[in-house]
C-alpha cells in the first residue's frame, strides 16, 4: 500500500492494494441501478398500457429502497459475501420474472407493481460497501476524500450512461432485453465484488457488533443526526429541479432541451467530484457545508429569472459542481461520526435522507409549478438551502465531533 505522500493523484488511488478489481465490480453492479427505474417504467408501460401502472411500479420500486439502511446494517453485522449475493440473486430475479412476464404478455397490473416492489426491497447496498471498502483501503484522510471523490464521480457518470443503454437495447430489441441486460449487470458485479481481496479481507477482518450498540445505530449520536437533517434539507432544494426545468423548458418553447439541461448538471457534478478531491486538503465539514450550501442557494435563486437556455445551462452546469461535494463531504463525515461496525449503514443513511428529500421537494414543486409557475419552484429551492444553511450555522459544530466508541477488528 503506498505512504500518504505517494497517494497524490486518483492513478494512485486506484492503485491501492485491491481497489481496481472491487471498483470495477461495484462500478458495474451500480450501473444497473442506473438502469432500472427506466427499464421497469418501460417494460411496465408497454406491457400494461397504462403510465398509472408504470407509475406505481416506479414509485413502489423508490419506496422500498429506503429500507437501504436495514440492510447495509445486516452487512456490517454478517459481512458483504453473506448478505450481498443473495440480495443481488434475489434483485435480479424480480427483474428478469417482471421481463419474462411482460413477455408472456400478462396484463396483470398487481404482479408487476409486487414484482417492482421486490426489486426495491432485495437491492444490494452496493454503494455504501464499495464506500466502506475505500474506507479501509485508503492510508489517510486525504486518500480517502480522493478515493470518495473518484467514486462519486464515476457514480455520476454511470447514472448518465445507464438511460442510454437502455436506450440502446431499445434499438436493437426491446425493453424486455434491457430487464434482462440490468439483473445480470447487478448479479455479475455484486458477485465480482463479494469475491474480490479487498472485500474478503474486510469481511475477515470486520469489527463483530458489541453488545452495548443501541438498535439506532449511529442515529444515536447527534452529530449524524444533524448531518441527516443537512442532507434532507439539500434534497428538498435540488428535488424540485427536475420539475421547475421542464415547466420552464415548457413555458419558452424549448421542452426538448430539458435532457441537455439535465445532463449539464451531471457534468458538473461529475467534474466537481473530481475538483474537490484533488484540490482539497483539509476535511472542515461545517465550513466547506455552509460554503456549498450557500452557492447552491445563490445559483438556485439566479434560476428564477432566468430563460435563456444557454444560460440555464450554465447554471446547471455551476449548480452540479457543488453536488458531488457535498456528498464527498458528507460521507467522509459520516464516517468519522460513526463507529467501524456502522460504515456501511452510516453512509446509507446519508443518501436515503438526501433521496427522501428529492421526493418531498418534488412533490411540493409540482403544486408551485401549476398554480405560480416555474420561478416559484427555484425560489423555494432556494429558500430551503437558506433553512439548510441556517442549520450548519446553529448546530454545525456537532458535525466536527468524533465517535466515541470505535471498535477495531
Amino acid at each position: 500500500m503506498p505512504r500518504p505522500a505517494e497517494a497524490s493523484s486518483y492513478a494512485a488511488v486506484l492503485h491501492l492494494h485491491g481497489a481496481r478489481r472491487a471498483f470495477a465490480a461495484a462500478t458495474t453492479a451500480r450501473l444497473s441501478y442506473a438502469m432500472v427505474t427506466l427499464t421497469i417504467l418501460l417494460v411496465v408501460q408497454q406491457a400494461t398500457d397504462s403510465y398509472t401502472v408504470a407509475g406505481a411500479a416506479v414509485a413502489g420500486y423508490g419506496l422500498t429502497t429506503l429500507l437501504m439502511p436495514l440492510k447495509s446494517r445486516l452487512v456490517d453485522r454478517r459481512g458483504a459475501a453473506s448478505v450481498l449475493p443473495w440480495l443481488s440473486v434475489g434483485f435480479a430475479g424480480c427483474v428478469m420474472t417482471l421481463s419474462a412476464v411482460a413477455v408472456a404478455g400478462s396484463s396483470a397490473k398487481v404482479l408487476y407493481v409486487l414484482l417492482a416492489v421486490g426489486a426495491g426491497l432485495l437491492a444490494p447496498p452496493v454503494g455504501p460497501t464499495m464506500r466502506a471498502l475505500w474506507a479501509a483501503m485508503t492510508p489517510d484522510a486525504r486518500t480517502k476524500r480522493r478515493a470518495y471523490s473518484l467514486d462519486a464521480a464515476v457514480e455520476e457518470v454511470m447514472f448518465a450512461t445507464g438511460p442510454l443503454l437502455v436506450g440502446a437495447a431499445l434499438l436493437v430489441a426491446s425493453s424486455t432485453a434491457a430487464g434482462l441486460v440490468t439483473a445480470a449487470l447487478n448479479l455479475l458485479g455484486t458477485l465480482a465484488l463479494v469475491t474480490s481481496p479487498a472485500s474478503r479481507t474486510q469481511d475477515r477482518l470486520r469489527a463483530a457488533p458489541t453488545t452495548s450498540r443501541r438498535w439506532t445505530g449511529p442515529l444515536s449520536r447527534r452529530g449524524f443526526v444533524v448531518l441527516l437533517v443537512v442532507l434532507l434539507g439539500m434534497g428538498v432544494a435540488t428535488g424540485p429541479l427536475e420539475v421547475g426545468l421542464l415547466a420552464r423548458a415548457e413555458q419558452t418553447g424549448t421542452a426538448a432541451r430539458v435532457g441537455v439541461l439535465l445532463a449539464a448538471l451531471a457534468v458538473g457534478s461529475a467534474f466537481g467530484g473530481i475538483a474537490w478531491g484533488q484540490l482539497v486538503r483539509t476535511h472542515r465539514p461545517r465550513a466547506h457545508l455552509a460554503g456549498l450550501v450557500a452557492l447552491s442557494a445563490v445559483l438556485l435563486a439566479a434560476l428564477v429569472p432566468s430563460s435563456n437556455a444557454w444560460l440555464l445551462t450554465g447554471l446547471l452546469l455551476l449548480i452540479g459542481l457543488a453536488a458531488s461535494p457535498m456528498f464527498i463531504t458528507a460521507y467522509v463525515t459520516a464516517d468519522e461520526l460513526a463507529r467501524t461496525d456502522e460504515q456501511r449503514e452510516a453512509s446509507t443513511w446519508v443518501s436515503t435522507a438526501n433521496n427522501l428529500g428529492i421526493a418531498l421537494g418534488a412533490s411540493v414543486a409540482g403544486v408551485l409549478a401549476d398554480r405560480s409557475g416555474p420561478g416559484s419552484v427555484f425560489a423555494a429551492g432556494a429558500l430551503a438551502c437558506l433553512l439548510v444553511l441556517v442549520v450548519v450555522g446553529l448546530l454545525g459544530r456537532r458535525l466536527e465531533a468524533r465517535s466515541v466508541e470505535r471498535p477495531e477488528g
